[in-house]
């Protein structure tokens, strides 16, 4: 090896405490990775440098090998030994340290957010939520969604009557959230003016984690946060049960879709013609 491979080496390790700081990883949060289609080796390296919760139970392994969970990763749920691979645990920091150096130093950012306060419950016109706890029974129907944003912001969906909204349940750890995050801002940056918003529901843990990766990327549009992960408060609320889900209200205040991630650029268009 190389002087020069020799310093680069020297420099990922020495960034490693700023990447290591997160919440181990759970059984619902890989079975979530599973069902977006996220890569498998991904999966294994990410739980290789977050370690388990705890291992899962004969009913969970199940559900993971009913999501086709490959005997790699099987083999390292079921043996916490196996978590002590150093390769894996390096390559991965090395992976996120190339993408996303400048997110993981929020250590540096001196950064001091207001109070916030907790959402108003979600609602229907009845005042009940969906039966069977399915997202899409929202659609047709005005919700309630009003708290302060991250950055300490006022947000009341009641206040964009007349606009098209974007709500958008997220996750800087979720790889296949920070795939969508192009074409997002790309919507945000074609539309905004024409009167289309985003209010963003982040599922993180780490507040400056979230704001610093949210400026990185352009989304300059306001976040939820309450630190609480799969337990936040809105998407709990709401019943989303899974990530990156895309909700459009339109300009009648009712819920267009639940489902606006597979075709984002033309609904947000026809909403907009209405």
């Amino acid at each position: 090896m190389n002087s020069k491979a020799l310093i680069i080496c020297a420099l990922l390790f020495a960034s490693l405490p700023t990447v290591q700081a997160v919440d181990p990883i759970s059984f619902r949060e890989i079975a979530m990775l599973l069902r977006n289609g996220e890569d498998q080796q991904f999966i294994i390296n990410d739980t290789v440098r977050r370690k388990l919760l705890r291992p899962p139970s004969p009913e969970e392994e199940q559900t993971l090998l009913a999501l086709h969970a490959t005997p790699a990763l099987m083999t390292l749920l079921r043996d916490p030994a196996a978590l002590a691979s150093q390769d894996a645990a390096a390559a991965y920091a090395a992976r996120m340290l190339a993408q996303n150096l400048q997110a993981f130093n929020d250590d540096q950012l001196a950064r001091t957010q207001p109070p916030q306060n907790g959402p108003s419950p979600a609602k229907t016109p009845g005042g009940a939520g969906p039966a069977n706890g399915a997202s899409n029974a929202y659609v047709g129907k005005q919700i309630t969604l009003k708290f302060h944003a991250a950055d300490g912001s006022p947000v009341d969906l009641a206040e964009l009557h007349g606009k098209v909204v974007l709500v958008d349940f997220w996750a800087t750890w979720c790889g296949p959230c920070m795939r969508e995050v192009p074409n997002v801002v790309a919507a945000y940056q074609k539309y905004h003016d024409k009167g289309f918003e985003i209010v963003g529901i982040s599922l993180d843990k780490s507040k400056d984690a979230m704001l610093s990766v949210a400026a990185q990327k352009g989304m300059t549009w306001p976040q939820y946060f309450d630190g609480k992960g799969w337990e936040n408060e809105v998407s709990t609320a709401f019943h989303v049960r899974q990530i990156p889900t895309m909700w459009l209200v339109g300009k009648n205040g009712r819920v267009a879709t639940t489902e606006a991630r597979e075709n984002l650029d033309a609904e947000i268009s026809k909403l907009l013609g209405e």
